[in-house]
């Protein structure tokens, strides 16, 4: 059984098709029939949520990450923590995907692209109310939307979870540096709301 997480770059990639006409079973809530009208919708939100809790009970658990420094750290930040939580105990064995546009510096380069660049993006697609959806930087804000509530960063392996990344030689997902060539910006950002959808 495998569990996934919230990922442009899985549905970019194609693997989850992959893997469903191999016969494995896919535990995946980030789908439109289980997101659409979970903002407003009490039962639907509450199934949506338990779903998600599912995943901790796979074999594998795959998705992507928001950074990868140059020295081997891996750098998320989530709003609901359901991925951070999937990667560091819930399958024993996780899958990361990891785009090339996600590797960075180091750690304080990875907070700054995600809080800066990342996150204003992913909360401008989804229709969130934050004042880094408006004005596309960081203001550390109190929005009940708010996207930069939990960061992990990974140092090392944790003790019981076997976590493997696949480096991928093309821009996957969301995130760029600032400045990079506004073409390839533009391409990351097409690319990214064409396999999102807001929810």
């Amino acid at each position: 059984m495998i569990g996934v997480a919230d990922s442009v770059t899985l549905r970019q990639i194609g693997i989850l098709e992959a893997l469903a006409q191999r016969g494995n079973e896919i535990i995946n809530p980030f789908v439109p029939e289980m997101t659409e009208g979970i903002k407003k919708d009490q039962d639907k939100r509450r199934e949506f949520i338990n779903m998600m809790r599912k995943t901790f009970a796979s074999d594998v658990f795959i998705t992507g990450t928001n950074a990868v420094t140059v020295d081997g750290n891996i750098v998320n930040i989530d709003r609901n923590g359901n991925r951070v939580a999937g990667i560091i105990y819930a399958a024993p064995r996780v899958i990361l995907a990891v785009g090339r546009n996600k590797i960075v510096k180091d750690v304080s380069a990875a907070i700054d692209r995600i809080r800066n660049v990342l996150a204003p993006a992913h909360a401008k697609q989804k229709g969130y109310k934050t004042p880094c959806a408006e004005k596309g930087k960081c203001y550390d804000c109190n929005s009940p939307d708010r996207l930069c509530n939990i960061t992990l960063i990974l140092e090392k392996k944790p003790l019981s979870t076997d976590i493997s990344v696949v480096l991928i030689n093309e821009d996957l997902g969301l995130g760029w540096d600032p400045g990079w060539d506004e073409t390839r910006i533009a391409g990351i950002r097409d690319d990214y709301y064409r396999y999102s959808w807001p929810f």
